[in-house]
């Protein structure tokens, strides 16, 4: 008798990742294909690309989906009760049979850190920024995660903006030189900062604003001044959400804090949100994760059927 098996899902916005895994938390394939989020890319689009991941995955695991017994997804984009109803209509149309969990993405991020166990609270900070919490009896809460415009500080779009509007007080003597301003332009292929006034107002999507942000964490690690304080902000705001978040489910000062995201991995700007964290909360548990969201989803699988 072959082991019952689940498909773990992590939807994002720019890709899908699918993982076919057994009762014994073995991965017995893996697929990636582009986008399921219909904000980023339509309805059809992101239904097909749902259909190809999972059936990639299905078949380099040899398996079939009439096998599954559940499925688990965490995208970004489903908290609204009608983008819950499509996507399990979705969901439906793979394995009608199997039993079906629909997340938010910070939640599959929350447990491929704990290895199933959806407790503590995960940040996530790549082009925006997110703390959820969850704790013992099941409530939750979040913080932030309201977009740009709204205030995601710690957000990889954040220190992007910031870091080139030091480039242009720089430039017109309102700032201190930086260290920025060649970083920016030669990453941009850009000669002057004046360049950098058509280059931000021609498309404001955050994920231009964002992809700078590493260069401000290469600077401040060198020394820069700006970029440092660029980022001491950056990871006060992003602590400021933990903070908030542990205090409304009380979870006092040693609680699981998963750092997830693609600003997140370990190095300087973790090291310094960690820090952050540490000044009101001395005993919390930093686990960066070792293994990817679509594992996470696919343990809440495992455990739904468990």
């Amino acid at each position: 008798m072959t082991s019952p098996i689940v498909l773990g899902i992590d939807g994002g916005g720019t890709k899908t990742v699918a993982v076919v895994m057994d009762s014994s938390r073995r991965v017995l394939g893996r697929a990636q294909a582009g986008s399921t989020n219909w904000n980023s890319v339509g309805v059809e689009t992101a239904r097909a690309n749902l259909h190809a991941v999972a059936g990639t995955a299905l078949a380099e695991a040899g398996r079939s989906a009439s096998e599954l017994s559940a499925i688990c997804i965490g995208a970004s984009g489903v908290d609204r009760p009608d983008d819950r109803t499509r996507m399990q209509a979705w969901l439906a149309e793979l394995a009608p049979q199997a039993a079906t969990a629909i997340h938010n993405d910070a939640v599959v991020a929350l447990s491929a850190g704990t290895g199933g166990d959806v407790y503590g609270l995960v940040l996530i900070s790549g082009t925006g920024m997110i703390v959820y919490g969850f704790d013992r009896a099941g409530h939750s809460r979040r913080a932030g995660g309201t977009g740009a415009l709204l205030g995601d500080p710690g957000s990889g779009y954040a220190i992007g903006a910031d870091s080139l509007a030091a480039v242009m007080w720089a430039a017109d003597g309102r700032g201190p030189e930086t260290s920025l301003t060649s970083a920016i332009l030669d990453q941009l292929g850009m000669t002057n900062p004046t360049e950098l006034i058509p280059w931000t107002y021609a498309d404001t999507a955050w994920e231009r604003f964002a992809s700078v942000a590493p260069q401000a964490i290469l600077c401040a690690e060198a020394g820069d001044a700006v970029a440092l304080a660029i980022l001491d902000k950056a990871a006060r705001g992003l602590a400021v959400a933990v903070q908030a978040v542990a205090a409304g489910l009380s979870m006092g000062d040693d609680f699981p804090l998963v750092m997830a995201g693609g600003l997140l991995r370990p190095g300087f700007y973790a090291r310094l949100v960690e820090r952050a964290v540490e000044s009101f909360a001395p005993d919390v548990k930093i686990i960066h994760p070792q293994v990817e969201p679509a594992i996470g989803a696919g343990l809440l699988a495992l455990r739904g059927i468990g």
